[in-house]
C-alpha cells in the first residue's frame, strides 16, 4: 500500500465516536478516529515498511502515526529520526509505542539516558515507557545500571515528577517487578515506600494501579504459564 491508498483507507475507517475518545485521551488533529483493531489489520496488510512509516509521521495524523509506529523497521530507525519524532510529540499513546519501537534498537540506552534527565513531561513519559517495554521485550538485554538508575529516580521522585510522568514511572516500577526477577524485591520495596500514586486521568476511565498488588497478581500470572 502506498501512502494515499493508506490515508484514503484510514479515512474510510474512522469514525467520529472513536475519534473523541481519542481526543480526551490526548490525541490532537489532524485524526480519523480508527479503531485499534482496524488498524491492526492494516499492519497486516502492510506488514512491516519503513519508507511507507515515515511518510505516515510526516502527515502529523494521529491515526496515520499510530499505524506508523505498528509498521516501523526499529533496525532502520536512526537515532535522529528518534529525537525528529519526539519532539513536540504530547500525545501519551504514541509516545508510548514510539518508546516500544526505541526499546528494540541499540539506542535504548542513549534514549533512556537523554529522556530520564529532561525535564519536559513528555520525555519522562517516553523514558519510563521504554524501560517497562524494554523489560518486557527482553529483561535480560536490560543493563542492571538502567534498573537501578530507575529505581532510585522513581523512589526519591515519583511524587514531584509530572501528572503523566508519574504514571509511567509507575508502570515502569510494575515491569521492573514482573520481568527482573533478580530486581523483584527491590522494586517491591520501593513500591511500598512510595506508597499510592495520585494521577489525574482526566476525562478517561484510566487508572493508576496499586504496583505492589499489580506485582504479585502478575508474577502469579506469569508463574502459572511458566514465564517467571
Amino acid at each position: 500500500m502506498n501512502l494515499k491508498d493508506t490515508l484514503s483507507e484510514l479515512r474510510r475507517l474512522g469514525s467520529d465516536g472513536t475519534r473523541q475518545i481519542y481526543l480526551r485521551h490526548g490525541a490532537s488533529e489532524p485524526l480519523f478516529g480508527v479503531k485499534f483493531g482496524d488498524l491492526a489489520g492494516l499492519k497486516k496488510r502492510i506488514g512491516v515498511d519503513h519508507e511507507l512509516a515515515s511518510l505516515l509521521w510526516k502527515t502529523g495524523n494521529s491515526d496515520a502515526q499510530t499505524l506508523a509506529l505498528m509498521v516501523i523497521d526499529p533496525n532502520q530507525l536512526k537515532s535522529k529520526e528518534i529525537d525528529d519524532w519526539m519532539r513536540g510529540l504530547d500525545y501519551d499513546l504514541l509516545v508510548g509505542m514510539l518508546a516500544g519501537v526505541v526499546a528494540k534498537t541499540r539506542f535504548a540506552i542513549t534514549k533512556w539516558t537523554k529522556w530520564s534527565r529532561a525535564k519536559s513531561e513528555s520525555s519522562l513519559v517516553a523514558a519510563y515507557s521504554l524501560v517497562a517495554h524494554w523489560l518486557k521485550q527482553s529483561p535480560d538485554d536490560v543493563p542492571d545500571t538502567v534498573i537501578e538508575e530507575a529505581l532510585k529516580r522513581i523512589a526519591d521522585g515519583i511524587h514531584d515528577s509530572p501528572n503523566r510522568a508519574r504514571h509511567a514511572m509507575n508502570n515502569a516500577l510494575i515491569a521492573i517487578g514482573v520481568f527482573s526477577e533478580r530486581h523483584r524485591g527491590s522494586a517491591i520495596r520501593v513500591a511500598e515506600q512510595v506508597g499510592k500514586v495520585t494521577v489525574d486521568h482526566g476525562q478517561t476511565g484510566c487508572k493508576t494501579p496499586d504496583a505492589v498488588k499489580y506485582i504479585a497478581k502478575s508474577v502469579a500470572h506469569y508463574r502459572k504459564r511458566g514465564r517467571c
